[in-house]
């Protein structure tokens, strides 16, 4: 990791891991930014994956406000996920690419330390518990640096942990990429979806919102526009740009646009949304 070097941190969905097309592009991307001179960090969930398991295994998948809710059996389908079956994936189409990934997770040496969520009143939900769901409440940033340094790309699984009972919780996606982001203090932040974007209907390109400000994004959200799972990744964007002085761009984009992530780091609307405080 070059003192110089800005440092990129790339949030990957799991569904962009089951499309052949998307990973490819993704690698591609990865490459591009790598040779304009960014540290790359990736950050990866797995939901498609975790609820594809839950099913094999005769559990049911249950979500509030686009987050899991996890039970200590469900836990168990989170981990093989994450730290299993996507992270060796990932890793295994960036080395293709010829990129050093190096998979890991949030468990790491401790590296993401979280505190188990209390129960929280969702509006139109009620109180809700999601049982075995962390909080960030610090990063060790050491072994990415460490890893950064020896020309690796850290690829993290999303999950935390307690480090005084070792005990082991589910982190949400968005949140943690923006715990790693700003602890890093990552100047571009890329939120990697197969939607690619923030869309006034989902099913039509030309919807697109080249980009929004944190006023016109909560109001998408009050109307319903944004919706499910694309509001902690709303949300988590602007809380990064409002927490994290060094991030000087967030963006939710798709990695099937050869140099799409290279164009959003130097203040492109061509591509996905663009977060701009």
């Amino acid at each position: 990791m070059a003192d110089t070097a800005p440092l990129a941190l790339v949030k990957v969905g799991g569904d962009v891991v089951d499309d052949a097309a998307h990973l490819q592009g993704l690698a591609d991307n990865l490459v591009a930014l790598r040779a304009a001179g960014y540290d790359v960090v990736v950050v990866h969930g797995g939901g498609p994956q975790v609820t594809a398991l839950q099913t094999q295994l005769g559990q049911t998948a249950v979500k509030v406000a686009g987050q899991r809710v996890t039970s200590s059996d469900d836990l168990f389908a989170v981990t093989a996920c994450l730290a299993g079956v996507v992270n060796v994936a990932l890793c295994a189409a960036l080395v293709r690419a010829g990129l050093p990934a190096f998979g890991c997770h949030g468990a790491s040496a401790g590296m993401v330390s979280a505190v188990k969520r209390p129960p929280l009143e969702v509006r139109g939900h009620g109180i809700v518990d999601y049982g075995e769901v962390g909080d960030v409440d610090d990063v060790d940033t050491a072994p990415l640096r460490a890893l950064l340094g020896a020309g690796c790309v850290p690829v993290v699984a999303t999950l935390g942990i307690e480090r005084r009972t070792g005990r082991v919780l589910n982190i949400n996606g968005d949140t943690a990429a923006a715990a790693i982001a700003a602890a890093l203090s990552a100047k571009l932040v890329v939120l990697v979806t197969a939607v690619g974007g923030v869309f006034a209907d989902r099913k039509d390109p030309s919807t697109r919102f080249a980009s929004l400000t944190p006023a016109a994004a909560q109001a998408l959200i009050a109307d319903g526009t944004i919706a499910d799972g694309m509001i902690p990744k709303v949300q988590e964007a602007l809380g990064l740009l409002a927490a994290s002085p060094s991030t000087s761009t967030a963006a939710i984009v798709s990695a099937r646009v050869p140099g799409a992530f290279v164009a959003v780091a130097a203040g492109s609307d061509a591509h996905g949304t663009r977060f701009i405080s």
